[in-house]
């Protein structure tokens, strides 16, 4: 009888400003927010674009890791943050046990968040152009 032993979650820490993970890399790791917040950007036409914000027990880059396409925003510390870090590995299997189907409603709201995102960053953008948005 061989037993699967679980490991705990990697312990993190990000000093302020540092980047977490950048757009568009291969996401291999989410990040659970234990503590302080994270800034999630994109960049448009060569600018920094928040469009979110992580505060602590919030999941963060997970979405690349459930449909094996690049990161679609990067994340940066905005004051020291501790985050658990939660593998690639450990998010299939559970995406493996769910119910039939489920895969295929999650994929598809994972490509609609993406889209949202890029609407949301190009929105926010032209905002900024304007000075409306800084």
């Amino acid at each position: 009888m061989s037993e699967q032993k679980s490991r705990a979650p990697e312990r993190r820490s990000f000093a302020k400003a540092s980047v977490i993970f950048r757009e568009g890399e291969v996401g291999d790791k989410a990040y659970m927010l234990q503590q302080g917040t994270v800034r999630i950007f994109k960049t448009v036409g060569g600018k920094k674009v928040t469009i979110g914000h992580v505060r602590p027990f919030q999941v963060f880059g997970e979405l690349s890791m459930m449909d094996d396409s690049p990161r679609m925003a990067g994340a940066i510390a905005d004051e020291d943050v501790t985050c658990l870090v939660l593998e690639k590995e450990a998010i299939r299997a559970m995406m493996e046990q769910a119910p039939p189907g489920l895969n295929s409603l999650i994929l598809s709201l994972l490509s609609s968040m993406r889209a949202m995102g890029k609407e949301l960053a190009d929105a926010k953008a032209i905002l900024q152009e304007h000075g409306i948005e800084h």
